[in-house]
């Protein structure tokens, strides 16, 4: 794959991930004809100045969408790799995101995302790839339509309770280190994040959320 051609599909994937379409990404920066945007995203050529710029402004991340690789945090915080993966649905993506080598040469530099789920606005995990049942030691599908409130300690989940139901503006990330259950009903201690949207034609919240073990 060409430097261009990877270029372009996380250009691509930042736009319809944030925006929706090229046309809206187009409207939000200034873009009068969304054709210019097509020999970019057709990895025909990298954008200049003015367009990084544009980019820039609008949020984007101008490091990973010219090399593939985040700010190289030794550690980063849990919520950097969600605001950075900008996902509502999409929890392969989002996996595949978080796992990005962020800049060094040495696995001690990944983000350290050890489970995830997608939750619905009534705090039920509803997508799932199995990882949060390995992570908490439960058996395949064990989890899937369990209710949020059902898996943290009654004291702690009065926090994320409390934190849900605040009103929030779009696209907000919240991190809470709560005590799960876990499949043996053991609690474990747990730094968790939830990347908070709407889901769309709708005021109905959803949730992405990331984990792992406090402290790691």
């Amino acid at each position: 794959m060409s430097s261009n051609s990877g270029f372009s599909q996380r250009l691509r994937e930042y736009i319809l991930q944030k925006h929706g379409s090229i046309n809206s990404f187009c409207k939000a920066v200034g873009i009068k004809y969304p054709a210019q945007m097509t020999p970019y995203l057709q990895g025909k050529c990298r954008p200049g100045k003015k367009m990084l710029e544009r980019l820039r402004n609008d949020g984007a991340d101008i490091q990973w969408l010219q090399s593939g690789h985040v700010k190289d945090y030794p550690l980063a915080p849990l919520s950097n790799a969600l605001a950075f993966s900008r996902s509502r649905m999409d929890i392969d993506n989002l996996f595949r995101q978080v796992h990005l080598n962020v800049g060094g040469e040495s696995d001690r530099f990944k983000p350290v995302i050890e489970a995830y789920a997608v939750i619905d606005h009534a705090e039920r995990l509803v997508d799932m790839t199995g990882s949060i049942e390995t992570f908490l030691g439960y058996e395949a599908n064990a989890l899937s339509e369990v209710g949020l409130a059902s898996l943290i300690h009654p004291e702690d989940y009065v926090l994320v309770q409390s934190s849900l139901h605040r009103q929030r503006q779009e696209d907000d990330i919240v991190t809470f280190h709560s005590r799960f259950k876990t499949g043996e009903g053991k609690y474990l201690l747990v730094e968790w994040c939830l990347y908070i949207k709407c889901k769309p034609m709708s005021d109905l919240r959803e949730y992405t959320m990331i984990l792992r073990k406090s402290g790691s």
